[in-house]
């Protein structure tokens, strides 16, 4: 019996050997996987922190803090504690001047929200390696501003941070200091295609993790060029298994730096159109790559501010290859994968091709 169960092991083994070619031929590591000297300490020195801006951003009109005056944020008159507040961290070269902040912030102005960005531009424009590094006294400095801000009236229970890109990263620093400060919890994170370089092989103390805040959604796009596949939040959603974004052509595939910026259009129309990003829930992230989570027990989540907050796990999200990009219920039917929809040009069984 004993040796029936060897044999059986040993066949399995050697099935799995000569069929899995990624064994074969290695998992992808992901762009700049390691990025000398980034984790090293660094400090803001005084003087630089004038160039720290926090702009608040009202209906038709906008106000720019430096870290010096940003306490006064709480008078503004476009700011009222009560309502809940979202502060953004913009991604690497980014800019809270470009047409994309506006997008995105003004579907939370419709919501009610106070909207808050972080304009630091003069630390993320600098080379990549340096730019992660400084990342994380941006951090605690924006984490000193929203303590101060508590004690004018800020309820961490209605704060919610959004990041994009290295942004994804950043919003972990802002958390994780804004804990130390207080002694409480950011209510939400939403990370949107959190920076895979310099940051896919550190630990979750190093990076973001779902511990960063009482829940973090993470939204994956292009998970081995400049995201990252590791499962970082209490839901992550795979759109279209998270390594590249079906192309509105087939003739010009959508490559990494278009799959990584899919992501604001998708989350911009998630938030205008709720519960039209349905997903589904898969065991493992490679099934979610592979598109292969239709065989389990049907779980789904919708991606957006009305995900279901007790649904956690790793989910798999088909979209369509165009504006508006959502397939409502027919994203969970296997047949609406994106990848068996980007062409039937070999459908055919003629073996004789005219060209």
């Amino acid at each position: 019996m004993c040796c029936a169960r060897v044999f059986l092991v040993l066949s399995v083994v050697m099935y799995i050997k000569c069929h899995d070619q990624r064994a074969e031929q290695g998992y992808p590591s992901g762009l700049m996987s390691v990025c000398p000297g980034s984790t090293k300490p660094a400090t803001i020195p005084r003087s630089q922190l004038k160039y720290l801006h926090f702009v608040v951003q009202g209906a038709t009109n906008r106000q720019k803090y430096t870290y010096w005056t940003a306490k006064n944020i709480a008078k503004d008159p476009r700011i009222d504690f009560r309502r809940k507040t979202l502060v953004v961290a913009i991604g690497y070269l980014d800019s809270t001047n470009f047409p994309i902040s506006m997008i995105l912030t003004n579907e939370y102005i419709r919501r009610g929200y106070n909207v808050i960005l972080i304009d630091n531009q003069r630390f993320a424009t600098v080379h990549y390696f340096l730019a992660t590094r400084l990342m994380r006294p941006v951090g605690k400095h924006v984490a000193e501003i929203l303590a101060i801000l508590t004690r004018s009236g800020l309820d961490p229970t209605k704060l919610e941070l959004l990041g994009f890109s290295l942004g994804g990263q950043t919003v972990s620093y802002i958390a994780t200091n804004f804990q130390l400060l207080t002694g409480r919890n950011i209510s939400r994170i939403t990370a949107l295609e959190p920076a895979g370089p310099c940051f896919r092989t550190l630990g979750p103390t190093e990076r973001l993790e779902s511990t960063n805040a009482d829940f973090v959604q993470v939204i994956h796009t292009n998970i081995d060029g400049y995201g990252m596949a590791n499962r970082m939040g209490h839901v992550d959603f795979y759109v279209n298994g998270g390594e590249y974004q079906p192309a509105d052509l087939n003739l010009f595939p959508c490559t990494a730096t278009c799959s990584h910026f899919r992501v604001l259009a998708l989350w911009a129309i998630a938030v205008r159109n709720p519960e039209k990003f349905i997903a589904i829930k898969c065991n493992t992230i490679q099934e979610a790559r592979d598109a292969e989570c239709y065989k389990n027990k049907q779980v789904t989540n919708v991606m957006g501010l009305d995900v279901d907050v007790k649904k956690h796990g790793i989910f798999f999200l088909s979209t369509s290859k165009s504006y508006p990009f959502y397939l409502g219920k027919a994203g969970i039917k296997k047949e609406f994968a994106a990848w068996r929809r980007i062409s039937d040009i070999n459908d055919s069984n003629e073996t004789a091709i005219y060209t």
